[in-house]
């Protein structure tokens, strides 16, 4: 009896210093040894390693290693530091900051350092990285002759029976190659890490990083863009006490995202997209075929520059499209050289079986190609899936959403949204709620009023939810996030809220783009309608 209790005080004492070991070297500020970013960045950023448990409730899982990335200030001594997660999830830090760190800058003023990091599953600095399931060859002969390389080769709003028939005959393929999928992660070259892949951890090592760079028990500065959202959503509410200016910008409703199955949050990401995609259609008939060669005769309109149906031609692959047109409409600036690309590749899309997407897809990248990062995250945090679901009640969503949200990308595929059922790994931490905590301070919730991947009403939801504690932009200009088109009345609300927590008292602020910003040239972003019949009155 003696010898017992002396074990469970030893595993008692054992307990209380692994809590006071983890509090020590993961929560006391050490500063950052910056240096010189990899992947020939830009000399304007530096870069540095920060050690991360795998699990912050067992420091036995082992430790990771974040590349961190910091874009200085351009305006003196810096006021402060802004931590931004750039989306995804599965987008880097490091590449964010150097193509958008200008842009961050000019909306913030300046005066702050901004900081990113490749969060847990990104690039190849990260630990763990980037997250590979299939080798390349295993890869060609897993996904063969299947949707998953092809895409649905078909657009419109599944009227015809035989459609319907080709397209609800690979359901059964699906359920058994993504139930095989999920097995071969987790027997992968990462399969022992998915589980320390998710949001919460990403939220941790937030506050991690601040602590160190800030010291414990600061307030912090976030600014949150796409998935980044959801990101600072679960952070707002696991440590409302460390809220200090919060910025949720192309926001992502966090209450769908912890509630609903994933295959069911396409519905609302493509909720706006067909109004961004005529919004493109109708600049471009505007600017008419010299500027955009996709407006092929003088005084075309918006619907015959859009491409809405094919029905007319069999063994069409139409992968290749839907992913140049929806991921071309993120930035309104590209737009132009979107056009571009469409009017030189599109004859040959709407020809081909085999896409430049799709071998883009299975590019080499030494052994493994085709992370397998947003879907590890995403499908790691998402809601279980009732035993009883299967891929046939993914392609009912499909084609209701098809139907009577986007015909142009409710048919979108492969997305990380509809792998979840059979997921290999789920998250060792999911925060699960509430999502209305009274926070330290109230925050910047920021919409556009047409974004192709997060609608506006996402913003409103969850600026709802706040109440009080939230103030709502509505940037009435296209594309995703705020940071595409610029808006001085933005600008200057985002620039006052950091510098010190002013936000409007309106409930709803609308600002306008200004009126310089072109869709393409000679075609000011305010000319332009969401409908089809062309010219703003």
């Amino acid at each position: 009896m003696h010898r017992e209790r002396r074990a469970v005080f030893c595993a008692i004492l054992a307990v209380g210093c692994l809590a006071v070991a983890v509090k020590n070297v993961y929560a006391q500020p050490s500063g950052l040894d910056w240096g010189p970013c990899p992947d020939s960045a830009p000399a304007n950023l530096t870069c540095a390693y920060f050690n991360i448990p795998l699990d912050y409730h067992d420091l036995f899982a082992g430790n990771g290693t974040l590349l961190v990335v910091k874009a200085n200030a351009t305006s003196g001594e810096p006021k402060g530091t802004i931590f931004m997660n750039p989306g995804g999830p599965g987008v880097s830090g490091l590449t964010s900051l150097a193509t958008d760190g200008a842009k961050l800058m000019n909306h913030s003023g300046g005066v702050y350092d901004i900081v990113s990091w490749d969060a847990r599953g990104v690039g190849p600095y990260t630990y763990p990285g980037d997250v590979f399931c299939l080798s390349d060859d295993e890869s060609t002969t897993f996904w063969n002759g299947s949707i998953e390389t092809t895409g649905i080769n078909w657009l419109g709003n599944f009227t015809i029976q035989t459609d319907l028939d080709n397209f609800y005959s690979q359901a059964p393929i699906m359920d058994a190659q993504y139930r095989a999928f999920g097995e071969k992660c987790s027997q992968g070259p990462n399969g022992t890490n998915l589980m320390y892949i998710g949001t919460a951890a990403t939220v941790r090592d937030l506050v991690t990083l601040a602590d160190a760079l800030q010291g414990p028990g600061t307030p912090i500065k976030y600014w949150g863009l796409s998935y980044g959202t959801i990101v600072g959503a679960w952070f707002m509410n696991m440590f409302p006490d460390r809220v200090g200016n919060v910025i949720l910008d192309g926001v992502l409703d966090a209450t769908a995202f912890d509630t609903k199955q994933s295959y069911q949050l396409w519905r609302d990401q493509v909720g706006s997209a067909e109004d961004v995609y005529n919004a493109f259609a109708n600049a471009c008939a505007l600017a008419g075929p010299n500027e955009c060669p996709l407006a092929r005769f003088e005084g075309a309109t918006g619907a015959d520059v859009a491409v809405h149906d094919h029905t007319s031609a069999s063994n069409i692959s139409l992968l290749q499209l839907r992913a140049s047109i929806y991921g071309g409409l993120y930035q309104p600036q590209q737009w132009a050289s979107l056009a571009n690309e469409l009017a030189g590749d599109i004859e040959s899309v709407l020809g081909s079986n085999t896409t430049s997407e799709a071998r883009r897809i299975m590019a080499k990248r030494a052994t493994y190609s085709t992370s397998y990062t947003e879907p590890a995250v995403l499908c790691g945090d998402s809601v279980n899936a009732n035993s009883s679901l299967s891929m046939k009640n993914v392609f009912d969503e499909i084609v209701n959403v098809t139907r009577t949200v986007s015909p142009s990308f409710g048919a979108f595929w492969p997305i990380p949204w509809h792998r979840c059922l059979y997921r290999p790994a789920r998250a060792v931490e999911r925060y699960e709620g509430p999502l209305n905590t009274m926070l330290a301070n109230r925050i910047l919730v920021i919409g556009n009023a047409y974004d192709n991947a997060t609608p506006f009403y996402e913003a409103q939801d969850t600026a709802d939810i706040l109440g009080n504690q939230a103030a709502l932009v509505k940037q009435n200009g296209f594309g995703h996030t705020s940071i595409y088109q610029h808006s001085t009345c933005t600008a200057n609300i985002i620039q006052a809220y950091l510098a010190n927590g002013t936000l409007p008292s309106d409930a709803l602020t609308v600002c306008e783009i200004d009126d310089s910003e072109e869709l393409f040239p000679g075609v000011k972003s305010v000319s332009v309608t969401v409908n089809n019949t062309g010219i703003k009155e």
